[in-house]
């Protein structure tokens, strides 16, 4: 009981600093970072593009996009067929998991698992061969789910809407299982304010090192998950009256990387945590996929021919 206490109460609230005196804004002027945009060379060193082999006689679906990043593989879903493919770093096809519920989302634990998320299951595979290691079946609750990242071998976390609002949802293996909550947003003790379910439109989990994150997609915060099922918000924004509508976040030791879109401009920021200095990159120049040790990794199609292209940007 104790247990399912504290887990309810951190997805509910959300709204505990890291650290013991709170967690400033982060103040960033969009417009003048937008009216000088930096080189995409000032933001990678090096891009190098690794084209996909697929099967023989299969060809990659429109709705085909990259969305995580093991040691020596990619994961890719075909959303129109609900399949995931794996394939090596050197772009060899491996293997491919095909589910008969619609896959919602997925995620690497670890270097270990990939975890796969659908609307009442999510279950384990080996990111090596794809085999079935695990299938852990719940009830949503009514929960529409988003997305999914696992902080430690018995917790899991995941995002939703449900009747307008944002939901924060869990899964305790071999506890209580799957929970879940309307959002506060983290100022809650003076705005008392559920988060609306824009916020989880685009909300994905990611990773730096082996710390798991998530961000809101239009308030940009961004919260970290730990053992305990504890969460926390070391980073907040102030954009003043601008409001931006984030697509993507990603980060490095140093970094934060936040794909945006405002006014029909599509643009990453790219914030130095160590300085608070910041610039933006025209997304195209520089789009915003998976960071992964060190590098930033995009699937696009192929400029030649209808096959599909790692491009492996090197921060």
């Amino acid at each position: 009981m104790m247990k399912r206490f504290f887990a309810i109460l951190s997805a509910a609230l959300l709204t505990a600093s890291c650290g013991l005196g709170g967690s400033d804004k982060l103040k960033v002027d969009l417009d003048r970072a937008l009216k000088h945009p930096a080189s995409a060379r000032d933001v990678y060193a090096e891009a190098v593009a690794i084209p996909l082999r697929f099967p023989e006689g299969s060809v990659p679906g429109r709705e085909t996009a990259l969305l995580d990043v093991a040691v020596d593989r990619f994961f890719l879903l075909d959303a129109g067929k609900n399949e995931i493919l794996f394939f090596d770093w050197n772009g060899e096809y491996v293997t491919t998991i095909t589910l008969a519920d619609t896959i919602v989302d997925f995620s690497v634990y670890r270097n270990q698992t990939l975890e796969v998320l659908t609307q009442d299951a999510f279950f384990d595979y080996a990111v090596t061969d794809g085999s079935l290691l695990a299938e852990y079946p719940f009830d949503n609750g009514g929960v529409t789910l988003k997305s999914l990242g696992r902080v430690d071998d018995d917790s899991f976390f995941m995002l939703g809407s449900k009747d307008g609002f944002a939901y924060g949802c869990g899964y305790v293996v071999g506890g209580i299982g799957f929970y879940s909550s309307a959002r506060y947003y983290s100022d809650y003790l003076t705005t008392h304010a559920y988060a609306p379910a824009a916020e989880v439109q685009n909300s994905r989990f990611f990773r730096c090192g082996d710390s798991v994150y998530s961000f809101l997609s239009r308030s940009g915060e961004i919260d970290l998950y730990t053992a305990g099922d504890f969460v926390c918000v070391p980073y907040e924004w102030d954009f003043g009256k601008r409001q931006p509508t984030f697509t993507n976040v990603q980060k490095t030791a140093d970094r934060l990387y936040l794909a945006f879109e405002l006014e029909g401009e599509s643009a990453v920021l790219v914030y130095n945590l160590k300085n608070k200095q910041y610039k933006a990159v025209r997304g195209e120049d520089f789009p915003l996929g998976v960071i992964y040790d060190g590098s930033n990794y995009v699937c696009r199609p192929a400029e030649t021919g209808d096959g599909l292209v790692i491009l492996r940007y090197m921060l």
